[in-house]
């Protein structure tokens, strides 16, 4: 028994002389574990505070380990390779591959409109900052797992300007294009009655199926776009069987002496008629297909729209007028103008009306419509007679000032036309979002406009622009509403360093506004509850060009500061591009841009003693100065001659080209 009981205890203390060793082991891991993450913790608070995690990749890229100005230079780099070498596009047509480039920026003497964008400070938080925790050991073994797990990351910012590049895709593959084509009725004669059935036609056309997500996606990962896209097949709506069905009701749909349209002006009373005649029903003639499935004679839209606007609008259509006065220096009204509604043609009501009047022709033999009375949509005036002694226009809230000396004769008509024919007297209501667009333009043809061309580039090739020198405009309007203490709702600087615009305190980029149709735009909201006034000065003999504002003040004040240039950005060399588009042996240029990082302050003082302030930073692409050369033929490769770039804080602006 007792040699039992001391084997017992012999065995116990054996088993806790054990569990003591493994104590000892498991408090000795953990000990290293924690050794090593304090001393991981110490590399990382010495070495990656401000650098990017070892392991990090941009795409395949090994970003791991660069500090702030080194990951911006990269990214800017990478950004300045994809959009040189463009987003390549690929297609195939009767078996036939072909392609083009599409260069992501438009260039002019102001703007550079990218396709594609990087929002550069933003990514280099991101990445600064990715897997960063704020708790001390955390850190240590947040930066051990991203070595070890070599994490590809994609840009977040990059952004697409969606419609343009459509625009550049469909002007490259629009003769390739054709559409599917609807059996018809041909008629050759209305008197006696004469006609053919056309045969229906198979089209080509285009899927663009996640195009733009590739696109982003792969720029994300600074890899160059390389695009595929596919055609098909399109299909008739109409066949030849589906006129058939409806081919006898023909001579019912000519020959009932042709549609009237009629109107009567409620101001003048005075009637009028259009008449559509038989012969123009069946020269416009085209077979439809109802909702319910069901085939009918109809009209075709462009043709009617063209009547309604060769014919009917010039006799109705006018403009919305608003009551508008100009103060003079001595501060008294000088012009008056009274208010009218605007009146315009309802063309898409009016077709539907007039097709609907043929189709029921096709499908009936009572109630035939002859006579379609014209709809029309009125506007009212912003501003209408009544209120023009009470808008309370009182005081200068504030001024805008620029000055456009150096520009070429085209620019300066240009800036002319928008803010002596479009903006000067103009109201800008209560509460209302004012648009530069909006106001100075539209920018359809010369004609409409009345503005005239200047010289862009696009990719390689140099073509006329209607506008050129708005930006002006935006410049100074931007700097008269942050004087005047306005919410600024919209505005972007533009892509370059542009002389025309930097700031008249100290000559620093940083206080512009660019707009291009449809966008960006300027815009500021009138939150004084009273009207504004824009009140225009052009003086063509010093270049000043002055925007004052005038309203009622509610005690507030507006003010900026002069902006800085945080960093000059150089150009690089410059760069001959060889094209056939251009005479032999010439040479166009555009002039070189130094890049720019700038900032400042916009200050609105509040009479409540409240003081609002809003950074706006700016970023300035840089651009070598490009040239495009005439010559007989492409040679196989074109080579860029170089020019020493200055570096540094110091570096000056470049001269703007016209």
């Amino acid at each position: 028994m007792q040699e039992d009981i001391k084997s017992f205890v012999a065995k116990s203390i054996e088993r806790v002389h054990f569990s003591w060793k493994r104590v000892c082991i498991v408090v000795g891991v953990l000990v290293g574990f924690v050794s090593i993450g304090v001393g991981a913790t110490l590399v990382y608070s010495s070495q990656y505070e401000e650098r990017v995690l070892p392991g990090v990749h941009i795409g395949n890229i090994s970003v791991g380990g660069m500090n702030r100005e080194e990951l911006t230079q990269f990214i800017q780099t990478m950004q300045n390779k994809l959009v040189d070498g463009g987003i390549r596009v690929t297609f195939s047509i009767n078996d036939e591959k072909k392609n083009f480039v599409i260069y992501p920026s438009v260039v002019s003497d102001e703007n550079a409109r990218e396709l594609v964008r990087i929002n550069i400070p933003q990514e280099v938080e991101y990445f600064l900052s990715y897997n960063k925790d704020t708790n001390f050991f955390a850190r240590g073994w947040a930066m051990i797992l991203t070595n070890a797990s070599q994490p590809h990351l994609r840009l977040t910012t990059v952004s697409l300007d969606k419609g343009a590049i459509q625009t550049e895709i469909d002007q490259n593959v629009s003769s390739y294009i054709t559409s599917a084509k609807n059996a018809s009725v041909i008629v050759s004669s209305v008197s006696p009655l004469v006609y053919e059935v056309a045969s229906s036609t198979i089209g080509v056309a285009f899927s663009y199926e996640d195009m733009f997500g590739r696109i982003q996606s792969l720029w994300s990962s600074f890899e160059t776009p390389e695009i595929v896209i596919n055609t098909h097949a399109q299909e008739p709506d109409i066949r030849e069987s589906d006129v058939q069905q409806i081919i006898k009701r023909l001579p019912v749909v000519i020959q009932h002496d042709g549609l009237s349209v009629t109107y009567s002006n409620p101001v003048t009373r005075e009637d009028f008629v259009w008449n559509i005649s038989s012969e123009s029903i069946a020269n416009w003639l085209e077979v439809q297909k109802d909702t319910d499935g069901t085939y009918g004679f109809g009209l075709q839209k462009d043709n009617v729209l063209a009547f309604l606007q060769q014919k009917i609008n010039s006799q109705v259509n006018q403009d919305a007028r608003d009551a508008k006065f100009a103060i003079a220096n001595n501060g008294k009204v000088s012009e008056f103008q009274g208010s009218r509604a605007g009146i315009a043609v309802d063309e898409d009501i009016m077709y539907s009306a007039i097709n609907t009047a043929i189709l029921q022709r096709t499908w009936h033999d009572q109630g035939i419509v002859k006579t379609v009375a014209l709809v029309t949509k009125q506007t009212e005036p912003q501003v209408k007679t009544g209120e023009v002694n009470n808008l309370g226009i009182r005081e200068i809230l504030g001024v805008g000032h620029s000055k456009f000396n150096g520009s070429p004769t085209n620019r300066i008509k240009n800036i002319r036309h928008a803010v002596v024919d479009k903006l000067n007297g103009m109201l800008i209501k209560p509460g209302e979002e004012f648009s530069m667009i909006k106001a100075v333009g539209p920018f359809d043809s010369a004609t409409s406009s009345g503005y005239v061309t200047e010289l862009v580039i696009k990719g390689d090739r140099i073509v006329p622009e209607l506008g050129g020198g708005l930006c002006q405009v935006g410049t100074t309007m931007f700097r008269a509403a942050m004087n005047s203490g306005l919410s600024i709702t919209q505005r972007r600087n533009h892509s370059l360093v542009v002389p025309y615009y930097n700031d008249l305190s100290n000559g620093n980029p940083g206080t512009d506004a660019t707009i291009y149709d449809p966008s960006p735009d300027l815009r500021f909201v009138n939150d004084t509850g009273n009207y504004i006034l824009i009140a225009t000065e052009m003086n063509t003999k010093t270049f000043d060009l002055y925007f004052t504002l005038w309203g009622t003040s509610d005690g507030r004040k507006g003010y900026y500061t002069p902006p800085k240039v945080l960093k000059w950005i150089p150009t690089g060399p410059e760069q001959i591009i060889e094209t056939t588009d251009i005479p032999v042996g010439s040479l166009q240029c555009q002039d070189r841009h130094v890049g720019a990082e700038a900032s400042f302050t916009y200050i609105i003082e509040k009479p409540t003693g409240e003081k609002i302030e809003r950074v706006f930073d700016s970023y300035y692409r840089p651009l070598p100065k490009i040239c495009l050369k005439g010559v007989v033929a492409l040679s196989t490769s074109n080579t860029s001659s170089s020019t020493p770039e200055c570096t540094g804080d110091a570096c000056p602006a470049a001269a703007a080209s016209n």
